[in-house]
C-alpha cells in the first residue's frame, strides 16, 4: 500500500519529462521504483498499468499483495494493463466438475482472448495534461463493482471526467485500481 501511496502522489504532481530509449513519446514521471511514460490525448495524461504491487503468483497466489521488491527504471504505461482473473460466465457447478472450470478459466487461450492474467495489481491514472509539479489536486479513486465477475480498471476511462473537472475549474486525478 505505501508503494501504492507514493506511486500516486507523485504521479498526481510530477511532470517532469524523461525520454523512453533516447526519445520522448509521452508525458513521464520519476517515481521512487522508476520513470513512468504515458500517453497525452485531448488535455489529458494517462499512465495505464502501473504495478503497485508483486505479481500475485506462484508462491504468491491467492497471498495478500506483496510490495514491490525491484524497480522497474522506465515503464510503458501506454497500454491497457490486464484484468485480474474472473469468472465471465455463470457455470452450474452441478453438471461441471470445479477442477474443469478452474482450469478453463485459468487457461492460457481464454486469458488472452479476454487480456485476464494474475499479473494484475496496477493501477491507472489520469490528470490533466501540462498540470505544475507540486500542484496539490484532489484525487478521485476508482474501484470498479462486479463481484469478481465482470469489472477491471481499463472498463473505466476518467478522461471526460478530468476535462469536465478542468473546464469547472477544479482540476482532478483519476485513479483506477484493479485488484482480486
Amino acid at each position: 500500500m505505501h508503494s501504492l501511496l507514493s506511486t500516486l502522489t507523485i504521479l498526481t504532481a510530477s511532470s517532469v519529462a524523461f525520454p523512453l530509449e533516447g526519445r520522448q513519446s509521452g508525458p513521464s514521471v520519476s517515481i521512487a521504483d522508476g520513470i513512468v511514460v504515458g500517453t497525452s490525448s485531448d488535455g489529458v495524461d494517462t499512465f495505464r498499468g502501473i504495478p503497485y504491487a508483486q505479481p500475485p503468483t506462484g508462491q504468491l497466489r491467492l497471498k495478500p499483495p506483496q510490495p514491490l521488491d525491484a524497480s522497474f527504471d522506465t515503464f510503458d504505461a501506454t497500454q491497457n494493463p490486464k484484468a485480474c482473473p474472473q469468472f465471465l460466465n455463470v457455470f452450474n457447478m452441478d453438471t461441471l466438475p470445479a477442477d474443469v472450470v478452474d482450469r478453463l478459466l485459468n487457461s492460457p487461450l481464454l486469458q488472452v482472448a479476454t487480456n485476464q492474467g494474475e499479473d494484475c495489481l496496477t493501477i491507472n491514472v489520469q490528470r490533466p495534461a501540462g498540470i505544475s509539479e507540486g500542484a496539490k489536486l484532489p484525487v478521485l479513486f476508482w474501484i470498479f463493482g462486479g463481484g469478481f465477475e465482470a469489472g477491471w480498471a481499463g472498463m473505466y476511462d476518467g478522461s471526460s471526467l478530468v476535462q469536465k473537472s478542468v473546464e469547472m475549474g477544479t482540476p482532478i486525478v483519476y485513479v483506477a485500481v484493479n485488484y482480486r
